[in-house]
Parts: structure tokens; sequence; C-alpha cells
């Protein structure tokens, strides 16, 4: 009788392990299956929202994203090859998106022919005649439409109290209102950078010019560095100034620096820029000072900084 007992409680304790194997086993492949139906949906949906993203300028309450991407079609439209340029702006919750094309024209390399052309058109040529030879930028909003031929406007940023603004400049126009304004995003959040705090210019009475620095003496291996009418100094650190030349000697900052730093403020539209036809000199002209890079075909590479204004026929006279 007990062993009879003894089999049943054995019986009955095998099933209870067998049900308990299988219950766990069912477990975990239930586990397995919500975990595999629960990441492809949330990896995917991330995938899917970082790759629509990639592809568009985004701003959220002044903060911008993928800011590259307006580099790229300056490039390209510059380079009068079609491009695209997708912004989506959220301010305050409220989402605005804005797209931005470049056609391309009829126009060729020539520039014999384009000044050709151009001469004839001015005479008689129509808004749509520009567009259709020159190309055009083609501003789509969610309300409106608008075209600008590419010979009177061009896309530039324009940096106005730490706001940065992408405009369709024109030449044409006398007041910055009338440019359209394609977006606006804080400067704070952009590919904006400083290679020193503040670049200071101190007029003097005089008209001299001063060499801060021969050819080869730093990093300026084949130009050599000047001031015109005025001390420069350079201050990092939020407040430790150091005059220009004394912070070159203790290579506080290097003269490819002050270049690269004149660039940048070009590119976010800080300071204005003046161009040459003597091979290719540029003034930088911000509100207190200039600065002056020579590329001239007879070799003259300088770097003069000066008051503010044009300052390359007054330094020509003096050096030559």
């Amino acid at each position: 009788m007990k062993k009879k007992i003894l089999i049943i409680i054995g019986i009955i304790l095998v099933v209870l392990i067998i049900c308990g194997i299988v219950f766990f086993i069912n477990r975990n492949k239930v586990n397995q299956v919500n975990d595999v139906a629960k990441a492809p949906t949330t990896d995917n949906a991330e995938d899917s929202s970082q790759v629509a993203n990639a592809d568009i300028v985004i701003i959220n309450n002044g903060n911008i994203q993928n800011e590259n991407l307006i580099d790229d079609f300056i490039s390209t439209s510059n380079n009068d090859q079609a491009s695209t340029l997708q912004i989506e702006t959220t301010t305050d919750g409220t989402t605005k998106n804005v797209k931005l094309e470049f056609v391309p024209g009829e126009n060729t390399n020539d520039s014999t022919e384009n000044t050709v052309n151009q001469t004839i058109m001015n005479s008689w040529a129509s808004y749509e005649d520009y567009q259709k030879y020159y190309g055009y930028y083609k501003l789509t909003t969610d309300d409106s439409e608008e075209r600008f031929d590419k010979l009177h406007y061009f896309l530039r940023r324009k940096t106005t109290d730490g706001e940065v603004s992408l405009i369709l400049y024109s030449v044409n126009k006398t007041a910055e209102l009338e440019f359209p304004v394609i977006c606006k995003y804080n400067l704070d959040s952009s590919a904006y950078t400083k290679k020193f705090d503040e670049l200071m210019y101190s007029q003097r009475k005089d008209l001299g010019i001063n060499q801060i620095a021969a050819k080869n003496q730093f990093d300026n291996a084949d130009f050599a560095v000047y001031t015109f009418g005025g001390d420069v100094s350079i201050t990092v650190e939020g407040n430790m100034t150091y005059s220009l030349e004394d912070a070159l000697n203790q290579k506080i900052i290097t003269v490819q620096d002050i270049i690269d730093q004149a660039k940048m403020d070009e590119k976010y539209g800080i300071c204005e820029t003046g161009y040459y036809s003597d091979g290719g000199s540029t003034e930088y002209l911000y509100k207190d000072y200039t600065i002056l890079k020579y590329n001239t075909l007879d070799g003259n590479k300088d770097l003069v900084i000066g008051m503010p204004g044009q300052i390359i026929n007054q330094v020509n006279k003096i050096k030559q």
C-alpha cells in the first residue's frame, strides 16, 4: 500500500515538474516575441525620423540642426546646379515649412557671352526673361510662392544681436527689411566659431603704416602683416588683452587665425566684403576696422588692418 502511495506521489511530482518546465518555456517565448515586436518598431521609428530629418533644416525655438544643408545649397546654387533646401521652423509649438529651390537658367559659363547678353537684356528684358536666362530661386511657404532671378539676388546670412537671418540679398534693395527672409536662428546654436574674443582697432592721428610681422616671421610664409593709421589689440579669455605684436610673439593667436576669423565672419554676415580685380584682393569691412588681404597678380599677399571703410587705395599710395 505504501509502495503504491509513493508511486502516485512520484507521478504527481513528475507531472508538476513537467508542467513547470512547459510554463517556463512558453513564458520565455512570449517575452521574446514581445521584445522582437517592440524593438523594431522603436528602432525603425527613430531611424526613419533620423533619415527624414537628415534632409531637412530643423529650427526649434531658434536652435538649428543640419545647418550644413544651407552651406550645401549655397554652394550648388552658386555653381548653377539645381538644388532644394527644406526648412522646418517650430516656435512655441507652431510649425512653419519653407522650401527654397534653385532652378538653373539657360546661360552658359562663357563670361564674355554673359556680359554681352546681360547688356542687351538690360534694355528690354522682363523679370521672366531674367529668370529664364540666369536661373531663379523659388521660395515656397505654407501660403505663398515667389521667384527671384539670380542676376539680382543671391543667398547670404546676416547676423544681428546674436540672431542669424538667411536672406535673399539684392544690391538693388535700399532697406534690409525688404530682403526676403528664408529663416532665422540663434548664432550660438550654429557652426559659428571664434579664434579669439575680439580684435580692437584704435585709430591714431597719423596715417602711417607699421609692420607687425615680416614675411615668414610666424605662420605668414609669403606675406607681411601691417597696421594702417592705428594700433591693434587682441582680447582672449574674456578680459586678457594683448597688442597684436605681443599676441603673435607669445603665440596667443596666429596670423592665420585672423584670416580664418574674417572668413567665418563673412560667412555669417558679421562683416561685409569687397573684392578687387587686381588678382583677388579682399577687404573684410567691420564696423570699427577693416582687414585687407592682398592677393595681386604681381604677388603681393600682405595683410593690413586699418580704419573702417575702404582702405586699399590709400594703402596702395603709401606703399608705392
